[in-house]
């Protein structure tokens, strides 16, 4: 029989053991907690867990149904009207508090939308997404010019400075981020939109685009909002059928805030 005075430290050197061990493990299994937000524009959306319903989203409204996730959970995303897949949400081990800024609008889908904030604190600065259901859009992307758009009162015209500022490849997801400067009194931002790497507008036939002056087609841009950063939706005036003169702009970020 071991007597006691011997079996203690063998018992500490097998802890010790167990212990090294443990801090070799290089697939540690981690806890970490989701949030989740943003704006789902068509469709209400399933957030699935290992075929399990785990919560659904639609316009601005999220909800999960837990917040606890393991780091290496693969989150699905999928239709709840007929459960066709759309994404799939990846966590990582940190940090611990993860927030996911969802976007979706039956085509286009993203879980990591950013709203950078601006460097200079005088300018305003966003990202931009263009989207359109009209039947002679061409399908690719589109880049956006701006314009310092004011009266030359000795002329009585308005006039449209290029700025030298575009941004390419515009699609239904948000660009890249730009800052503008801070205008003149009585000055406005506009833009025009034109097939990517062109001059043209974006469209594959002009029969249904009734557009009065189609080389000057100008859309005016959000108001300035100086420090602000925003997410701005841009889209042609008209529907599936048409377009017109000018084009909608919206900012989309007060759900991603």
């Amino acid at each position: 029989m071991i007597k006691i005075k011997y079996l203690l430290p063998i018992l500490s050197l097998f802890l010790f053991a167990c212990k090294k061990e443990q801090l070799l493990n290089n697939n540690p299994v981690k806890a970490v907690q989701l949030n989740i937000k943003g704006l789902v524009l068509t469709d209400t959306l399933e957030f699935t867990l290992n075929d399990k319903n785990i919560g659904e989203a639609i316009n601005n409204e999220f909800k999960l149904n837990v917040s606890l996730f393991n780091s290496r959970d693969q989150i699905q995303v999928r239709k709840k009207n007929d459960h066709k897949a759309v994404s799939t949400i990846s966590l990582s081990e940190n940090p611990f508090n993860q927030t996911k800024r969802i976007f979706y609008d039956g085509v286009t889908f993203s879980d990591n939308v950013a709203i950078t904030p601006v460097k200079n604190p005088e300018n305003m600065g966003f990202r931009l997404r263009f989207t359109t259901t009209f039947i002679d859009f061409y399908g690719g992307p589109v880049d956006v010019e701006f314009f310092d758009e004011y009266i030359d009162y000795d002329k009585f015209e308005f006039v449209y400075k290029p700025l030298n500022k575009v941004i390419k490849n515009v699609s239904g997801a948000f660009s890249d981020f730009m800052e503008l400067p801070s205008l003149e009194p009585d000055h406005q931002y506009y833009f025009k939109v034109y097939k990517s790497g062109t001059k043209d507008l974006p469209y594959k036939s002009s029969e249904h685009v009734f557009i009065t002056d189609p080389e000057n087609n100008y859309g005016q841009f959000v108001p300035f909002a100086k420090g602000d950063s925003q997410l701005i939706s841009i889209m042609p005036n008209g529907d599936a059928n048409s377009v017109t003169d000018y084009y909608q702009t919206a900012d989309l970020s007060a759900d991603f805030k």
